[in-house]
């Protein structure tokens, strides 16, 4: 069990590195069940990491709302990297990554599966089950990481219960495996409380005055001022060119904009220099092994925007200013702020439920 358990983790966690990991994108109807064909070369590592994170990207979304679509657009992904001709090594060394994150999804659409009650009544029938820890314990975060931004007192609740029962049951137990495994349970969950103490420094934010904008460039429309947003709804939009749960939420500032952006709306996308160019034959993004020129960063934004139909402005930060006093630990980082210069909402991460209290709280704003 332990080498499964870690494993996993450890194969998400590459892709997490490469900007693709878990971006929850807009859930994807059920009908799109299939994964899109690949039609870039196989031996590009590149291209195929993003193709895998794109999809990736869908199917952990259709997690919650829909497994069996997102089993079956994970088979259609497993299928169509498995039937690509690699002969290089750096392709091949993607396709293995994928092969271990659809072993880790896989897992995740189980425990979408079976609820926390379940698995509890499980490990109380036999608390030496070590599948039954391991699930337990995903579950557990399953469950947990969505509420840690929006409702910390909440999660904080849950977690207590959880490490209760987890104390109850590891008590019964038997043997050195299973206590180790009772042990790595619980050191998972311990993880959560500091995401639970960043999410009330959030909450704490919430009708405070909004910070004076520190911007050293801007890209993809004129320049603002404080003064240029006075009585106006703002979405502070914290993001990074090379973050893929960032460019998940492209479809949703896209629909913001359209919607709002003659309603007094104005959505700024904060980043930062990350020495990233523009490949004109490739048409995107890419990291630059030399140095980068501020004006060509700043030149590769707005063809990125252009890229992505992003019709907003986008801001390099001056400093960390600005990510600090929106206490910015992780991006996407959504800060709304209302018509009278008061924080209103953070939202952090590329969820569904996160764009829908980001839409709702727009929207109300607007209206006033």
């Amino acid at each position: 069990m332990t080498k499964t358990w870690v494993g996993s983790w450890a194969a998400i966690a590459v892709l997490v590195a490469a900007g693709f990991a878990t971006a929850e994108e807009p859930a994807a109807p059920a009908a799109e069940a299939a994964s899109e064909t690949y039609a870039g070369d196989a031996n590009d590592a590149d291209a195929l990491l993003k193709y895998a994170g794109e999809a990736i990207g869908k199917i952990s979304a259709l997690i919650a709302s829909d497994p069996t679509a997102a089993e079956k657009r994970l088979a259609a992904l497993e299928e169509e990297v498995n039937s690509l001709k690699i002969d290089k090594g750096d392709a091949e060394d993607v396709r293995r990554r994928v092969t271990d994150a659809v072993r880790f999804f896989r897992g995740r659409i189980e425990l979408a599966q079976v609820s926390l009650a379940d698995l509890e009544a499980a490990l109380t029938a036999d608390p030496n089950d070590e599948t039954a820890i391991q699930k337990y314990v995903g579950k557990a975060m399953m469950e947990l990481r969505p509420l840690t931004d929006s409702k910390p007192d909440e999660a904080e609740a849950k977690l207590t219960a959880m490490r209760k029962f987890l104390d109850t049951v590891a008590a019964k137990a038997e043997g050195d495996d299973a206590k180790r495994n009772y042990a790595r349970a619980g050191s998972m969950l311990d993880s959560i409380q500091q995401d639970i103490e960043d999410g009330r420094r959030l909450a704490e934010l919430v009708g405070k005055d909004a910070t004076p904008l520190e911007v050293e460039a801007w890209a993809n429309g004129e320049p603002l001022t404080d003064g240029d947003l006075k009585g106006k709804v703002v979405l502070l939009d914290f993001w990074a060119v090379w973050c893929g749960p960032c460019i998940a939420t492209f479809p949703h500032l896209r629909e913001w904009q359209e919607e709002f952006g003659d309603k007094g709306l104005v959505i700024i996308g904060l980043t930062s220099y990350y020495n990233y160019r523009w490949d004109e034959a490739a048409n995107r993004a890419v990291r630059s092994t030399d140095k980068v020129a501020p004006e060509d960063e700043q030149a590769m934004l707005g063809k990125f925007a252009e890229l992505h139909q992003l019709h907003h402005r986008f801001a390099v930060q001056k400093g960390r200013g600005m990510s600090e006093y929106y206490a910015v630990s992780g991006i996407p980082h959504a800060v709304v702020i209302d018509r009278q210069g008061k924080v209103a909402l953070i939202r952090v991460g590329s969820g569904g439920s996160n764009a829908e209290d980001i839409h709702a709280m727009i929207e109300k704003l607007i209206a006033q």
